[in-house]
């Protein structure tokens, strides 16, 4: 057995999220790992014409794919709204390639989606000089988050999305076998209204060529973040106590579809009512603080609270916010200031509700949530990202152009 197989697995755990720009805590990817990239191919039109929930849920039943090839394995992953970035050994690399078909079948077959995926090995990256490293910040005592810093997670995305890469291995679910499970996949919550104005799913990049003035910068973000709204109990999106169970079939339709794709209409029907009698007996249980044998109901929403990823790190700063259009406005005005010296490009944009998808292994601690904004979230802001990150190109080529000016005038004078 390849001694990377548990890389992440053995990886010492930050403790606070507060970690995880600190660099020399993190540790270079194995060489015999790969990246693996999914996201839904034209997602941004797909969630103008109103399918953000599709997207979202196909980003996290090909999560869920991933998972299942070998639960004895950690498995790094994170979740981007129209998709999700992973890392995995070489030893899992053909099955997880099968599961990850399956998922680009029921993209396909159940939400009119495209799903594209393509993998880019860590040796490749490091050979070309650029760094893979990771880290990991302890959630919950059952759930662990990955922190992904070096430009290797950009340069693999990038040789993703660039059709016909040479230095890709691109999965299509008509060149080989699909095979996949999306046990444990579950979405039967109701959005998650504002408690101060809106959610604001927020997207930073750092674009200096360092890395270090990279973490700085976002460091100081963080602070400045911390500085408007306050601690985390303040501004995070989800609240145990606001948190109910929905029965709109429109909503419980996405898990339905999701777990019952291949299965006969008799027993695709019997898992609707078991969604529907689960539900009940939940939110019963949650009113009253009722715990059976096998579930420490009193407890759940308090732990799901705990496992989301409203916040994380993958070379980018990734969060949803819940805030007051005062609050944002500082914060925007924080992060102009940054953009227009370079520093930094950012993507926001403002839901009503949170949305959380979810991976639930078992119900005493070890699930986690998804957080999105409503209506876009992430993939939205996005759109913004890349127009600022465009703007910041321009100002430093033009920053490079002024560095050659006094040496053309003299060499003009000198003529």
């Amino acid at each position: 057995m390849p001694e990377s197989l548990h890389f992440y697995r053995d990886l010492p755990a930050l403790s606070s999220f507060a970690e995880v720009t600190e660099g020399k805590r993190h540790a270079d990817l194995p060489n015999d790992w790969w990246i693996v990239v999914a996201d839904v191919a034209g997602s941004t039109k797909a969630i103008e014409a109103g399918a953000y929930k599709d997207v979202n849920t196909v980003g996290v039943a090909c999560i869920a794919a991933v998972v299942n090839v070998d639960r004895s394995i950690d498995l790094p992953f994170v979740f981007g709204g129209d998709g999700a970035t992973f890392a995995i050994p070489d030893a899992l690399r053909e099955r997880v390639m099968m599961a990850l078909r399956a998922a680009q079948q029921l993209s396909r077959d159940s939400f009119g989606l495209s799903l594209r995926v393509g993998l880019v090995s860590v040796a490749h990256l490091t050979e070309n000089k650029y760094r893979v490293r990771m880290g990991k910040v302890q959630l919950s005592p059952h759930v662990t988050q990955p922190v992904l810093s070096g430009r290797g997670w950009e340069e693999a995305e990038r040789l993703v999305k660039t059709p016909g890469s040479p230095d890709v291995v691109f999965v299509d679910e008509n060149e080989g076998v699909a095979d996949g499970s999306f046990e444990g996949f579950e979405c039967r919550w109701q959005g998650v209204p504002s408690f101060n104005g809106h959610k604001l799913a927020l997207l930073v990049a750092a674009t200096s060529a360092d890395a270090e003035t990279n973490l700085d910068t976002y460091q100081r973000v963080f602070k400045q973040i911390e500085a408007i709204y306050g601690d985390v109990a303040q501004y995070h999106p989800l609240r145990a106590e606001r948190m109910r169970m929905t029965f709109n079939p429109r909503l419980l339709a996405h898990e339905w579809r999701v777990r019952t794709s291949q299965l006969p209409i008799g027993k695709r029907l019997a898992y609707f009512a078991k969604m529907l009698l689960t539900n009940a007996l939940g939110s019963y249980f949650f009113a009253f603080k009722r715990d059976t044998e096998t579930v420490r109901w009193s407890q759940y929403p308090a732990e799901v609270v705990e496992n989301s990823d409203f916040r994380k790190f993958d070379g980018m700063l990734r969060m949803v916010i819940d805030g007051s259009e005062e609050q944002s406005q500082q914060l925007e005005r924080f992060l102009e200031a940054e953009h227009r010296t370079a520093k930094l490009a950012y993507g926001t944009h403002k839901s009503g509700e949170a949305l959380m998808t979810c991976i639930v292994q078992n119900y005493n601690g070890n699930h986690q949530h998804f957080v999105d904004g409503s209506d876009g979230g992430y993939a939205l802001a996005a759109k913004e990202l890349k127009r600022r990150l465009v703007q910041v190109q321009q100002m430093k080529l033009q920053v490079q152009a002024a560095s050659w000016l006094p040496a053309a005038d003299a060499t003009r004078s000198a003529g």
